[in-house]
């Protein structure tokens, strides 16, 4: 009865109605053929008559009824089929679906090239850890470790080569510490990071970093080189060090920078950190929180171009406002961010809100430029150029408007990867400005392959130079060298009116200082705008009325 309710359960179908028409329609014919065989006449009576008396006629009868539940059932099991194909059709979409939500998280969570955890999510997962020891009040011990002179790998075998060398290290970093229950990843560059929760002693942090070092011993084979990996390691451990992920993996990037600097090995922050240490690591942390939450702030020093008399840009400079350490300048977090791998973030809101601000002004009619300063990190980054393409079509900010200062050491850090991206930067139509010219040790050989469009003159040599004839000749000599160069001479920390005099008899084009201008919040620069704008259409009338009585 069940099966049979289960065959209606939709209402009678097409397929029941029309079996049940077709066997009746041959019912009718064949009682319409015994009729007519019979000699009788084709009348309802006779058909009526044939059907009581002969036994197969009235067999018949029930054939419209097998047909109807014969097409009923035939509809129920194709109703089942689609059912079916459309309840796997779905099932599969929602597996596929599951499986590519499954390949995005893992990709967020996963280091592109050696398949390791990534910082972001090393950093997640080292927080869930902490939260879990202060529950239970155990601790948490994190590595931080760096290759020694892996640079040396890059600029002799190429970044190629370089690439394969980390995937080396990510594979037996990953087998030294297996079953260990701790999260490994690479933090960035030639950088990895290890944590682990539950950590029952100092010396078990310890004996995981010898483990680290031992796989790093035997030398890597690069094709038919064999390359000695040597590393520096640094711990930390939670509580005693810090109290936050960010703070306990700067704590363990400060011993490991130490190592370093002591030559190699390991070395464990120790828990009577000195106190401006510690705030160091905590300054890190917080720096992270205040990129994240937009708390810096973007001043801009107005530049101008000294031949024309009109503002050529102005310099982007990030400052912060630390809710309780107060006003920080750059100098003073600036090399926090480079160590704790924060200057990608950091360079990349100091370029969207330089764009933004630029953006602003431009639908104000002030069509000028504006400069960033530029990181070391930045430059090896190959995908720094597309960021760069981003953020302009973003803003839609033209290309030449924006210059990227670059200062001469960080273009010899590393020349073929450097010279790569700044090339593609420049290709883009964007300016290259190397900063702090005649400071550091680039070779004029390499200098003048650069697609630099001005060399920027450095304030120490322009402080003295109406005093020093020492200084007054690299200043002179810097923008000769520069304009034979095909470059822009900008001289920057111009203080007196005196200076710019000077500079303008020499043939510089741009100059930045105190003098015109000092770096100050968006708002207060387009007051100055408006005020240069005014002073300067005055100055014009002055000398046109003066033109005239003459």
């Amino acid at each position: 009865m069940s099966r049979l309710k289960s065959v209606f359960r939709g209402g009678i179908s097409s397929y029941a109605i029309y079996g049940f028409a077709i066997a009746l329609f041959a019912v009718l014919l064949a009682t319409a053929a015994a009729v007519m065989l019979s000699g009788a006449p084709l009348t309802f009576a006779n058909l009526l008559a044939a059907q009581l008396h002969n036994p197969m006629l009235l067999a018949l009868d029930v054939m419209p009824f097998v047909f109807a539940l014969w097409g009923q059932g035939v509809a129920a099991m194709s109703a089942d089929e689609s059912g079916n194909a459309s309840r796997k059709k779905s099932e599969h979409e929602q597996s596929e679906k599951l499986a590519l939500q499954a390949e995005a998280r893992r990709l967020e969570q996963e280091d592109a090239l050696t398949g390791l955890a990534n910082r972001a999510y090393f950093l997640q997962q080292l927080e869930a850890s902490l939260g879990t020891a202060q529950l239970n009040r155990t601790r948490v011990g994190v590595i931080v470790l760096d290759l020694d002179g892996f640079s040396e790998v890059n600029d002799q075998f190429g970044a190629a080569n370089g690439d394969r060398v980390l995937k080396s290290v990510a594979r037996r970093l990953s087998n030294a510490v297996e079953n260990t229950g701790a999260v490994l990843a690479r933090l960035g560059g030639n950088s990895f990071g290890l944590s682990i929760g539950a950590l029952q002693s100092t010396k078990a942090l310890e004996e995981l970093a010898e483990r680290m070092q031992d796989v790093l011993a035997p030398p890597c084979t690069l094709d038919k080189l064999s390359l000695n990996l040597a590393a520096s390691i640094g711990g930390a451990v939670y509580p005693d060090n810090a109290s936050d992920s960010y703070g306990l993996v700067n704590a363990a990037d400060g011993a490991m920078q130490h190592a370093k600097a002591s030559g190699g090995g390991f070395e464990l922050v120790q828990s009577a950190m000195p106190i401006e240490d510690a705030e160091m690591h905590s300054l890190s942390a917080e720096l992270r929180a205040a990129i994240d939450e937009d708390q810096l702030v973007l001043y801009l020093q107005p530049l101008i171009d000294i031949q024309a008399d009109e503002v050529h840009g102005v310099e982007a400079l990030v400052r912060w406002q630390h809710p309780r350490r107060g006003f920080l300048p750059p100098g003073e977090f600036i090399p926090r961010a480079e160590r704790a791998g924060l200057m990608h973030d950091l360079s990349k809101w100091v370029l969207r809100r330089a764009l933004e601000y630029n953006a602003a002004l431009r639908k104000e009619g002030w069509s000028i430029g504006v400069s960033v300063n530029l990181s070391a990190r930045s430059l090896l980054d190959p995908e720094f150029p597309d960021l760069l393409a981003a953020l302009l079509a973003e803003y839609d900010v033209p290309s030449e408007v924006l210059t990227i200062e670059i200062t001469e050491d960080t273009l010899m850090s590393d020349q073929r990867r450097t010279m790569d991206v700044v090339t593609r930067v420049s290709n883009m139509g964007i300016h290259i400005s190397i900063d702090d010219f005649g400071t550091g040790y680039s070779q004029l050989t390499y200098l003048k392959r650069l697609p630099a469009s001005e060399i920027k003159i450095d304030r120490s040599f322009v402080t003295d130079m109406l005093e020093s004839d020492t200084d007054l000749a690299i200043v002179k000599g810097t923008i000769e060298l520069g304009h034979a160069l095909g470059l822009r001479a900008v001289a920057e920390g111009i203080e007196y009116e005196n200076q710019s005099i000077r500079l303008r008899e020499l043939g510089c084009d741009i100059i930045q200082g105190y003098y015109m201008g000092r770096p100050m919040p968006f708002d207060k620069l387009r007051e100055w705008l408006a005020e240069w704008q005014l002073h300067h259409q005055a100055r014009v009338v002055a000398v046109a009325e003066a033109g005239g009585r003459h």
